[in-house]
């Protein structure tokens, strides 16, 4: 049975499920009874409809939908633009503080740990882009950043963040005007993620997979069968 869940130190306050297909009612009872008495939730996610009947039977609920998607970077014209690789210190700092407030608040349902380290994940991965990660500025602060990692010739988005809808679309402009044109550029794109779901909505964005479905079962005695 436990091979079927596992811990996510980032995300701590749920288990999270794998190999949902082959699962028996039994085996999702009894991971259900241990995440009760270790006062977790269940966290699961699933690309096909009978898999999330599945998990609905058994008391989950959807928290969001995935919609893995690739645009093919054609001859734009943008602004010029500002790297993360020509940011000062503080500005980098900074840039990394607004990514911890924008993924706490995209993942309120399934708590990020408050010992996550966002250098970690961006600026100390052999595969991010400083060059091609830009950022607005106004008045000396960031009000819209765009986190880009390589994937061999092309390219993946990390995350997108700002203050506001147009001035993160803008700043995507000047993005598709300085990646090399013929690339592709990949994403991941989650329904809870009302900024980056804008830049989903604003370009001709492809989906190359299944959409995915992210539920959640709640650490609750009275739904255990």
């Amino acid at each position: 049975m436990s091979s079927f869940y596992k811990l996510n130190t980032n995300h701590p306050s749920n288990y999270v499920l794998s190999n949902v297909a082959d699962m028996a009612v039994e085996t999702v009872w009894g991971i259900q009874s241990v995440a009760h008495k270790q006062h977790k939730g269940l966290i699961a996610q699933v690309s096909d409809n009978i898999s999330k009947g599945f998990l609905e039977d058994r008391g989950f609920e959807t928290l969001y939908h995935t919609y893995f998607s690739k645009l093919n970077v054609r001859d734009y014209k943008g602004n010029p633009v500002i790297s993360i690789l020509d940011l000062e210190d503080d500005l980098k700092h900074e840039v990394l503080l607004l990514l911890r407030d924008h993924y706490e608040r995209i993942n309120r349902v399934n708590p990020a740990s408050a010992n996550i380290d966002y250098r970690q994940l961006t600026y100390n991965q052999a595969s991010f882009d400083f060059e091609h990660s830009i950022v607005r500025l106004s008045r000396q602060h960031v009000v819209a950043a765009i986190l880009i990692f390589q994937a061999q010739e092309d390219y993946r988005l990390g995350w997108t963040f700002g203050d506001d809808v147009p001035t993160i679309i803008d700043l995507w402009h000047d993005l598709l005007g300085i990646l090399p044109v013929g690339s592709v550029l990949y994403a991941d794109f989650r329904d809870t993620d009302y900024l980056g779901m804008s830049v989903y909505h604003a370009f001709n964005w492809h989906q190359f997979d299944q959409p995915q479905t992210t539920l959640l079962w709640r650490d609750n005695a009275n739904n255990l069968r």
